[in-house]
């Protein structure tokens, strides 16, 4: 595998849903538009086509057969033609999406042309959760790039991934960890609102940016800061989701850190006189 990562192709690899997927998803699909990273995405998922429905003009939904891992590899055949590929597969795929990549030895062709696959995981307490986890990192390995997310809103705790082997193999393996924080359910019944209003989806960076939408001002300050949060916490994590060239480019534009604002107690007060 080359050193250089020209191509990346970000997929989720769990068998549950509801863990947070097409959340982590849309929100890297935002955070590469707004650090102008060139992208492509594939909604595997026809039940809800939540990805499909935010991003229409970069995302293309892609029905699956009788022979699913076919329609898995003439997506795997189109990472090259992007820096970066997300997936968003239906819960359940993952085993199908496994599949074809071995069927085609995928990890190691798309090495060999400077690719690199980032899988997303998504630890919580719940035991068969942990055991897919388990099962997909033992069964990929090294052959693949992680990213850990904890998200909160969907999976309060992790304790049975905390200080586990499997959180300690992960770190072996160089994986990225990344916490999404919760977003006030006043933001998004807010944002669910106005899309049922409009009958489309809204994007967090739209709905943080967009005046002509008619969210209230400070919905929108709120998912701005919210979005701003999750935008540098992906900068942290960047090496794991972008080719060579563009993980530089963040590099360079990262902000410095603030200033140290701690206030000494009193220290504008005249207690000469006390």
């Amino acid at each position: 595998m080359t050193t250089e990562v020209s191509n990346v192709l970000v997929t989720c690899t769990v068998k549950r849903g509801n863990v947070g997927k097409s959340t982590a998803l849309s929100l890297l699909a935002g955070w590469l538009e707004q650090r102008e990273t060139p992208w492509q995405g594939f909604d595997l998922d026809p039940d809800h086509q939540s990805f499909v429905r935010l991003f229409p003009e970069a995302v293309r939904s892609i029905p699956l057969g009788e022979e699913p891992e076919g329609d898995v590899i003439k997506v795997l055949r189109s990472t090259l033609s992007s820096p970066v590929t997300l997936i968003d597969p239906r819960a359940h795929l993952s085993g199908t999406i496994l599949r074809a990549w071995e069927m085609v030895r995928f990890p190691a062709t798309f090495g060999e042309t400077g690719g690199r696959i980032t899988a997303l995981v998504f630890p919580a307490d719940d035991l068969e959760v942990m055991a897919d986890l388990d099962a997909t990192v033992t069964r990929l390995g090294s052959q693949v790039s992680y990213v850990v997310v904890r998200n909160p809103a969907r999976s309060p705790r992790t304790h049975m991934f905390d200080g586990s082997e499997l959180e300690a193999e992960l770190m072996r393996l160089g994986a990225g960890f990344i916490e999404i924080p919760p977003l006030l359910s006043l933001a998004r019944n807010h944002l669910a609102a106005k899309e049922a209003e409009l009958g489309r989806g809204i994007t967090h960076a739209e709905a943080a940016a967009n005046r002509e939408l008619g969210l209230d001002p400070m919905v929108r300050v709120l998912i701005g800061d919210w979005l701003r949060t999750v935008f540098q916490r992906f900068d942290e994590v960047a090496a794991h989701l972008l080719p060579s060239a563009f993980v530089d480019k963040i590099k360079q534009a990262a902000p410095r850190p603030p200033m140290d604002a701690t206030v000494r107690r009193g220290a504008k007060l005249n207690l000469k006189h006390l």
